[in-house]
């Protein structure tokens, strides 16, 4: 008998049964944040959340994962749907990489209380800021079901608002964007995420290729951190356990710094999860005066680098000592070279500084669908706006900015970056 196998989906599922072996072989041109070893830390460290994976499968070994999560009650401001139609935190806080907010429309939004959004499920990784389905097959009708089955179950549920929060311009989720538009959700520009394509045949290749100015740019990165008496060295796998809190530290410093929001504990469960099942996990540890003041961890997953997290002790080093891109630019990208990988994979944060030193851009957009169809409206004017928002800090009319400006745009600055 012909026929293509038959896609069967199932919602509200516990992540599949795969180890980070398995994921190498299974899903192996998904991010790792994205994969069960990564999420299934993920729920470890936010026990308040609820798994709530969407599961494809066809024929043996084939599988389709689109993560999601419930929020029962108000989360940090990333994984609070109400940021996203640009309403303000008491607290303060913003949105990874935000924008300044308008005080009238949070007014607005906080009228409505807390009711017509939650529960809201989140899709994507939560700690990864992506929301992405990780598969290893492929139909042109996949996302569309896939998203045609969960948004009638998850308000069957009693789900009241549904959050794709960072969905990235990337080949077949422009269908998921489709699918969930088609479903009454409302889309809008988030922002960029940045990532390195290695064309050259090696780091010299590399900045010989660049224009001048950006080859430039990256030789001074090089000397203010030598000339800031910093050194860097590079641990792996399980020789990064003695450095697991003080990078937690300093990477919570930097997003505190930025605006972000993130507790040590997330990335210390995490990032020892990664460890302890054997991924590879590098982290780049800069010195001075022989106190650790700068770190960067990176995991491969096959023939692509992703550095995740990034810290820095700015008492120590300054603001401006070029240390953030010698070690989270200049060090992963050298190595990546050395052992012939085809991308490196920055993720978003500082994208200006990003893009100024060789970097290409890739649009990340945010979807929202609520349950009451009779609020639809006026949120997707509230999101249409907050995504204009943020276009304009951006740089509004070109991803690649040829140089950078003063902009209204949070967690922005040369020498940092929030949620990479």
């Amino acid at each position: 008998m012909g026929g293509s196998p038959r896609v069967v989906i199932s919602t509200g599922q516990a992540l599949p049964d795969m180890d980070w072996t398995g994921e190498l072989a299974g899903l192996t041109d998904s991010w790792p944040y994205l994969g069960p070893t990564w999420l299934r830390a993920t729920e470890k460290v936010l026990p308040d959340v609820q798994p709530w994976h969407t599961l494809a499968h066809r024929a043996r070994g084939e599988l389709a994962l689109l993560p999601g999560y419930i929020l029962t009650t108000p989360p940090v401001v990333d994984h609070e749907p109400r940021t996203y139609l640009g309403w303000q935190a008491p607290s303060g806080e913003e949105v990874c990489c935000g924008a300044e907010t308008d005080a009238a429309r949070s007014a607005e939004v906080d009228a409505l209380g807390t009711e017509p959004f939650f529960p809201t499920l989140l899709l994507g990784s939560p700690l990864g800021y992506r929301t992405e389905v990780a598969y290893n097959f492929w139909t042109p009708t996949l996302m569309g079901s896939i998203v045609d089955k969960l948004v009638p179950a998850a308000f069957e549920a009693g789900i009241r608002c549904i959050i794709a929060p960072w969905i990235p311009s990337r080949r077949g989720n422009d269908a998921l964007v489709d699918a969930l538009d088609a479903a009454g959700a409302s889309s809008t520009f988030w922002g960029y995420e940045d990532f390195m394509s290695l064309d050259a045949p090696n780091w010299e290749g590399h900045l010989a290729a660049l224009p001048l100015k950006k080859r430039q740019r990256i030789k001074g990165d090089v000397r203010r951190a030598e000339a800031a008496g910093v050194t860097i060295e590079r641990v792996d796998g399980t020789d990064i356990r003695p450095y697991v809190d003080r990078i937690a530290e300093l990477t919570c410093l930097n997003r505190e710094k930025n605006g972000a929001g993130e507790e040590p504990a997330h990335i210390v469960g995490i990032l020892s999860a990664l460890i302890d099942e054997g991924a590879d996990v590098r982290a780049y540890l800069g010195y001075k005066d022989g106190a650790l003041v700068a770190t960067c961890v990176t995991i491969r997953k096959n023939h692509r680098l992703f550095p995740k997290w990034a810290g820095f002790d700015y008492a120590a080093i300054g603001e401006r000592s070029g240390i953030y891109f010698a070690l989270v630019l200049d060090a992963p990208v050298r190595d990546a070279y050395a052992e012939g990988l085809r991308t490196v994979e920055f993720g978003a944060g500082a994208h200006q500084a990003k893009a100024l030193r060789g970097c290409t851009p890739r649009e990340v957009t945010t979807s929202m669908l609520l349950s009451d169809p009779a609020l639809r409206p006026q949120a997707s004017a509230w999101l249409d706006a907050f995504g204009n928002s943020r276009s304009v800090a951006f740089g509004a009319a070109s991803p690649a900015p040829a140089q950078p400006a003063n902009l209204p745009l949070l967690g922005g600055s040369g020498d940092s970056g929030c949620c990479g």
